[in-house]
This record gives C-alpha cells, sequence and structure tokens, in this order.
C-alpha cells in the first residue's frame, strides 16, 4: 500500500508534457567546434573501449590457457604422486624374481611350498603395483631401445637377431607412459667370422 501511494505521488508531480519536453533535444544552436570535439571524445571512447574489449579477451584467453594448465598439472601430480613409493618397492620386486630364478633344480616338498609363496606374494604385489600404473618394460627378445634398456653386456650369438636383448638382468618398469626404471640387458650381436 505504502509502495503504491509513492508511485501515485510521483505520477501525480510530473505530467507527460514534462517528460516530453525533457527526452526532445534542445533547440540552442551547435556550433561546428563542439561538434568537432564531441565528435573526438566519442572516437577517443570508442578506441579506449575497443582497447579494454581486446585486453579483456587477451585475459580471459590467458586465465583459460592458466584453468587448462592447472587442470594438466594437477592431473599429472595425482597420476604420479606414487612414483617415488613405486621406485623404492622396485629393489622387492627383483628380490623375490631372483628368489624364484635361483631355486634348486629338484627342490625338497619344503624347499617348493617355500616357492610357491613367494611366487603368489609376488604375482599379488605385482598385481596391486598395476592397479597404480606399474608396468614391466618388455625386453627379452626385442629389439635394444636405449630409450627403454641399459645394455650391460653384449654377446655374440646365432641365436638371437643382432641387437635383440638375449638376456634380462634385472626388469625394468614404466609408471603410466614415464620411464621408472630400464630394464638391466645382454644384447645379442652377430658372430664374427673367423675364417679369414
Amino acid at each position: 500500500m505504502m509502495k503504491q501511494n509513492r508511485i501515485s505521488k510521483f505520477q501525480d508531480s510530473v505530467t507527460p508534457e514534462e517528460i516530453t519536453a525533457e527526452a526532445q533535444p534542445s533547440d540552442k544552436p551547435v556550433n561546428e567546434q563542439q561538434e568537432e570535439d564531441l565528435g573526438a571524445h566519442l572516437r577517443a571512447a570508442e578506441e579506449e573501449a575497443k582497447q579494454h574489449y581486446d585486453k579483456l579477451l587477451r585475459v580471459m584467453a590467458e586465465f583459460e590457457n592458466f584453468k587448462k594448465r592447472m587442470s594438466r598439472e594437477h592431473e599429472e601430480l595425482t597420476r604420479f604422486s606414487n612414483e617415488r613409493l613405486l621406485s623404492e618397492l622396485l629393489p622387492a620386486l627383483d628380490d623375490m624374481d631372483r628368489v624364484l630364478e635361483h631355486l634348486p633344480v629338484d627342490p625338497s616338498e619344503d624347499v617348493k611350498k617355500f616357492a610357491d609363496g613367494v611366487a603368489l606374494a609376488r604375482r599379488s604385489l605385482g598385481a596391486t603395483l598395476e592397479k597404480f600404473g606399474l608396468k614391466e618394460v618388455p625386453a627379452l627378445g626385442e629389439p635394444f631401445d636405449p630409450a627403454q634398456h641399459e645394455a650391460i653386456a653384449v654377446v655374440e650369438s646365432d641365436a638371437r637377431e643382432p641387437g635383440a636383448v638375449m638376456a634380462v638382468h634385472r626388469a625394468g618398469y614404466r609408471l603410466f607412459d614415464r620411464l621408472l626404471r630400464p630394464a638391466m640387458v645382454t644384447v645379442a650381436k652377430a658372430a664374427e667370422d673367423n675364417s679369414k
């Protein structure tokens, strides 16, 4: 009710003729100098507005790039946050592999049970680490790749193609697409012809 009273008071105090008269331009003549000044001010204001708009677009683009970069960095940080822990666990995997590689040819029943337990623990630990992105670097029989393999010996061999990995001394691992540790390998080379 009070709001309606204010509106009606306003409507009573200002007539439509007064509003129309205020909205119409004055009949005073505008000289050419004032017109040029107004035009110059208008052009300057338009140029300034254009510069502010361009600056706004650049800032918006920079902010979008910043958000994308932060998102990528956060994703990478999350993805590789376990890298150090996984690197520290690799020697334990190596030790389990060495235990399994050095079993006697004809083991006793107790040794077989022990080996089965170690193999089970190795498989379980390996499967758990794979869930976090750890993968073994393929090596045996593969062509030597210095980006993934570390050659510790080169041996003449007819059994493998020259440049192929003959033996793996220590497994290499990747964390997703990042090399965590190269595989230590022996590489085959062609046998030299000694008939000369």
